[in-house]
């Protein structure tokens, strides 16, 4: 996914003109940490709405401490075309993404549409979050840490998201094609520049990786308290132990991924189900066990 948080020039002409397009928008619903407005389909945006707020509480309890001016406003469209042109009419953004974007604050606006996807809305509500909340962060994990997010599987427990995470992402690892196995991570960790040629597919994997090492919770939080314990980066203070000697385990990790190919492109879309028993049938019927590589498969909400 791209990165959206755009200079608030070529956002809108102006406040007062930016309350205009709520009008639009015929229906409202506020929760905790969110204000949705929409066109149609209330139910299937309440689905949306719980789920949101459940995913801010699980990262705030389990990864980071993620405050922010909420609430966050949320639009949802009809449809992909709709919404590309929403974007182009009312913000001039002449090049919509396909899924959502986030605009910058003060806007504190997220667009999506109805079918976009869970995975779309973890992704893109976490580059808020990680701009006020991780400030020391990589470059790399601008895009990275919330591209982690984007991919999972899980149940409601009454009023309880209880959500399974380290999955990869098979449009992401069919995009990468033949270069997966040819990451560069000295160069991914090194880099300076927002856009990547893989376009962020490869940062995600540096965050998968820690995940597989059970290191991306510790990655966060030395992030969080800005410390390096004596290490060039975040990524080898997480780790323990200076990239070279990483890079073993890296090129073990990129194989791996490469030998499950074909399981991984099996893999449904981000996906919450009603209850621990609609979610034990969904896990048996699409193998969920198998595709992830790591003990963390049977983790709830930890790595570690």
């Amino acid at each position: 996914m791209k990165t959206h948080l755009l200079p608030l020039l070529l956002l809108l002409p102006s406040s007062m003109m930016a309350q205009e397009y709520l009008k639009q928008f015929p229906r409202h619903q506020e929760t905790k940490y969110f204000d949705f407005h929409f066109k149609r389909n209330p139910a299937r945006v309440a689905a949306i709405a719980r789920f949101a707020d459940g995913f801010v509480k699980i990262v705030n309890r389990d990864f980071f401490k993620a405050d922010f001016d909420y609430p966050i406003r949320v639009l949802v469209l009809e449809d992909r075309a709709a919404f590309q042109e929403f974007l182009r009419r009312e913000f001039r953004v002449m090049d919509p993404p396909g899924f959502g974007i986030y605009l910058s604050p003060p806007h504190k606006l997220f667009a999506t549409y109805e079918d976009s996807g869970l995975g779309t809305f973890a992704h893109e509500i976490m580059h808020p979050l990680v701009e006020r909340n991780l400030k020391d962060r990589p470059v790399w994990a601008m895009e990275g840490i919330p591209g982690f997010f984007e991919k999972f599987y899980g149940y409601w427990q009454q009023d309880e998201l209880i959500v399974q995470w380290g999955f990869q992402n098979p449009w992401r690892i069919q995009a990468l094609g033949t270069n997966l196995v040819r990451l560069d991570l000295k160069a991914i960790l090194s880099n300076r520049e927002y856009q990547t040629q893989y376009n962020q597919s490869d940062l995600r994997m540096v965050s998968m990786f820690l995940w597989e090492q059970g290191k991306f919770k510790r990655f966060i939080q030395l992030i969080e308290r800005a410390e390096k314990n004596g290490y060039k980066s975040y990524f080898e203070a997480a780790m323990e132990m200076p990239v070279e000697r990483v890079l073993p385990l890296w090129r073990n990790y990129l194989r791996e991924v490469a030998h499950h190919e074909m399981q991984i492109m099996l893999l449904p879309p981000s996906t919450i189900l009603n209850d621990e028993r609609a979610f034990r049938t969904f896990n048996g019927l699409h193998g969920l066990k198998v595709a992830p590589l790591t003990r963390s498969t049977n983790a709830v909400t930890s790595d570690e």
